[in-house]
């Protein structure tokens, strides 16, 4: 099924990408929507049966590309104001649009890829995309973060190649011909401990560009500060969700074998590190765009946490990304309503974004609320669980500390949105008409109150996808 896809998606990009017609893209793009939805579908109705000997419907897998179908169809919709905004001729929409599905196309794929191999293909894959739509703007600023974004994103994923290398060559050794995860998970007893360590170091290290945390966090830091909104909707949580499950299909592969405190321990530094580093370059950041992005490697700081602590805290972590997903994007997107106004995003060029526009101000507000865990943000519930479990397991000293460091990330957050909303209004600010539709704040509400409900009351099908993604750790 997932072939048929690929190849529909495939001509539908090229098709936008060819064609330039205004009228015919917006009709493939809802073409595709609605493949992609199809797709989503089709994966939970056929759950842990493997499509070819490559892919798999496995509950992470399809919980995730869930979130993915509905950030896509939010980041086309915003996009058609971004382009406005932009007034983007129509081959420059061409190119965005051809990009962006196959952006879509490519996670959707490393969501379902079963085969060590095929994971980093895709995951790859992803970094070509970015770069081309960080790209899209042609400005300095937008070059030099393509460049870097390409540069140092092919680097950490041939890092990752690396520590595949390693398993698989160990695997070889041992007679385990098949690079699939599922097959590893039955030969752990036959990998060598050293070997795994080394492995894992590379793969953490290696798919951390993605993931937005410790140690390639810059490349993916910069290109999300000058990204279209939309993209960087996809690229601070769908994207991040790769990288996530990159890493975690190697964490429940090694969590059955003699080294997984080693593992767990890595996990922790590099959850401490990156909140560590996001509490120190807050204080520093001067745009919106950057400081939602420093925002996101606080919460892949928490989920890494979860990692870590076990338990009741692998339901707390997977969820906490569901959550992040629809509130983080949801923020993105009014990033374009914030640009059409100030014509920035730099802090100093904002303000009274109240009195200029209310609703929108009202929505960026509800939105600080749910991204800092206040209720009834479901994020409240998924951070309570997580220090829960560290309190518990009597890691005490890392609570207080992560606690000390959301705290000061919380209150650099808030005082700069309160800046946008009730700051001076800025000399530089020219009073222009509001070119945006009225109405687009409403799939935000959608998104925004999608995390409330979940909270509240979390639908079955979703703790049902989440507890089997766990059943498998030890």
């Amino acid at each position: 099924m997932l072939l048929y896809y690929f190849i529909f998606s495939l001509l539908i990009s090229l098709s936008i990408l060819f064609f330039k017609k205004k009228k015919l893209s917006n009709s493939l793009i809802i073409v595709f929507l609605l493949g992609q939805i199809a797709i989503t579908l089709f994966a939970y109705q056929h759950i842990d049966q493997t499509d070819s000997a490559f892919f798999k419907f496995d509950a992470l897998g399809i919980l995730f590309t869930m979130v993915l179908s509905v950030l896509s169809i939010a980041s086309f919709y915003y996009s058609r104001f971004y382009l406005d905004y932009k007034d983007s001729s129509i081959k420059n929409e061409s190119y965005y649009y051809s990009l962006l599905t196959l952006f879509i196309v490519a996670m959707t794929a490393a969501n379902f890829a079963q085969n060590m191999a095929i994971l980093w293909v895709f995951v790859e894959t992803t970094t070509l995309f970015v770069a081309g739509l960080v790209y899209f703007d042609r400005s300095k600023i937008a070059i030099e973060a393509s460049w870097k974004y390409l540069f140092i994103g092919s680097i950490g994923i041939a890092i990752a190649f690396i520590g595949i290398l390693f398993i698989s060559v160990v695997d070889i050794k041992n007679g385990v011909m098949a690079l699939n995860f599922d097959e590893l998970i039955q030969h752990t007893k036959q990998l060598n401990p050293l070997w795994v360590k080394i492995s894992f170091l590379f793969i953490l290290t290696g798919f951390s560009v993605k993931l937005s945390s410790v140690p390639l966090f810059p490349a993916s830091i910069d290109a999300k500060t000058v990204a279209p909104g939309p993209v960087n909707a996809l690229m601070s949580t769908a994207l991040i969700n790769v990288g996530f499950i990159a890493v975690f299909r190697f964490f429940v592969v090694f969590s059955h074998t003699d080294s997984f405190l080693w593992v767990r321990n890595v996990i922790l530094i590099a959850a401490i590190s990156s909140l560590i580093f996001s509490a120190i370059q807050l204080f520093k950041v001067k745009r919106y765009t950057r400081l939602y992005a420093f925002s996101s490697m606080e919460h892949v700081s928490l989920v890494l946490l979860g990692l870590y602590t076990g338990g009741i805290a692998y339901y707390a972590a997977i969820l906490h990304l569901v959550f992040h997903s629809f509130i983080k994007a949801g923020l993105f997107y009014q990033i374009t309503g914030i640009k059409q106004t100030y014509h920035s995003v730099w802090f100093k060029d904002s303000g009274n974004y109240f009195r200029i526009r209310p609703i929108d101000a009202l929505v960026v507000l509800l939105g600080l609320i749910l991204i800092t865990a206040i209720p009834p943000s479901g994020l409240f519930f998924t951070e309570l669980t997580i220090f829960k479990g560290l309190f518990l397991s009597n890691n005490i000293f890392i609570a207080i500390l992560s606690l000390l460091l959301l705290t000061v990330i919380i209150y650099i957050i808030a005082k700069k949105i309160m800046h946008l909303l009730y700051g001076a209004q800025p000399k530089t600010y020219k009073e222009t008409t509001n070119t945006s539709n009225r109405y687009a704040f409403i799939p935000v509400l959608i998104l925004f109150a999608l995390t409330i409900f979940i909270g509240i009351h979390p639908p079955h099908f979703i703790s049902e996808l989440i507890n089997s993604s766990i059943v498998l750790l030890k």
